[in-house]
């Protein structure tokens, strides 16, 4: 809605339909739109929601899909989202790209750790890295204890997958002779810097929306009205992207590349939308660009 105030007069009628679930609720709101000539249907944060739309009639008009989907989008759906898979992929690549080579994984055990953790290794041995996974249980008390076994790993860097209180309490025990590289899921951008101060040197790919406010395809755009988490304020910045990237598909530009808030957006393949994040350093316990914009 804050994207459609800017455009002003030109932007087409937004209206937002409360869901109680993204099961048959949304399934029922999606259809319910579309027999009311919504030319364009945004929906499924989750990614449960995304698939079933992929999966229902819905997509025989226009959808963009706010989470990633398994197996190829129907033809009439895009997909655009906040995948921390695509941030491990893309920072590995940067990773490879200032010439290391051997990765030392330092991650947790839930689900969503995992998944990082894999997203990283997988598309680091596609560009022929090594890479050492050590486990990090979250208890304060084992920190310690991964100093010597990343001391003794072949490692020329270390990758995070942890949370950023996990990042904040293993940090001071990676040797400060190795990189340590992560995605925004091991940073709170909004924190205090005092807070961030054990994350000094973590290089990783933040949203334009937090690293380079001063851009004037970011400044654009107003902040939130009310004070929200950094969880809220992504998906604050996801919206405004949202919008714009439908504003491509209803007029056929969807192959153009968009300068957003969330990254630099640009269609892959046919119908996902891929981000390339800002590559950010934490220094003095503040984000910083590592390239100016």
């Amino acid at each position: 809605m804050a994207a459609a105030e800017v455009q002003g007069r030109d932007s087409l009628p937004v209206h937002v339909t409360a869901i109680d679930n993204e099961g048959t609720a949304l399934l029922e709101a999606c259809r319910y739109a579309q027999s009311t000539g919504a030319r364009l249907v945004v929906a499924g944060l989750t990614r449960d929601g995304a698939q079933s739309l992929a999966l229902s009639d819905c997509p025989r008009q226009p959808v963009l899909a706010l989470n990633e989907i398994r197996g190829e989008a129907p033809l009439g759906m895009h997909t655009l989202s906040l995948s921390l898979e695509q941030e491990a992929r893309q920072t590995a690549l940067q990773a490879m790209s200032d010439g290391l080579r051997m990765a030392i994984i330092v991650g947790g055990n839930s689900p969503l750790s995992k998944r990082i953790q894999e997203a990283f290794e997988r598309e680091w041995s596609r560009a022929a890295g090594e890479s050492q996974k050590l486990v990090y249980n979250g208890i304060p008390d084992e920190a310690p204890a991964l100093q010597d076994r990343i001391a003794n790993s072949r490692g020329d860097m270390v990758f995070f997958a942890l949370d950023p209180v996990e990042a904040r309490a293993v940090r001071p025990y990676a040797s400060a002779m190795l990189p340590v590289y992560a995605t925004s899921y091991s940073v709170n951008p909004r924190a205090d810097p005092i807070v961030n101060v054990d994350l000094q040197g973590v290089r990783y790919a933040e949203m334009p929306w937090f690293v380079h406010p001063d851009h004037p395809a970011v400044m654009v755009y107003p902040q939130p009205k009310v004070p929200l988490s950094v969880e809220q304020e992504r998906l604050y910045a996801l919206g405004i992207d949202a919008y714009r990237i439908g504003q491509q598909l209803l007029r056929g530009e969807e192959r153009k590349p968009l300068d957003g808030v969330t990254g630099r957006i640009a269609l892959e393949g046919e119908h996902h939308f891929a981000r390339a994040l800002a590559p950010a350093e934490i220094d003095g316990g503040r984000v910083i660009p590592l390239r100016p914009e």
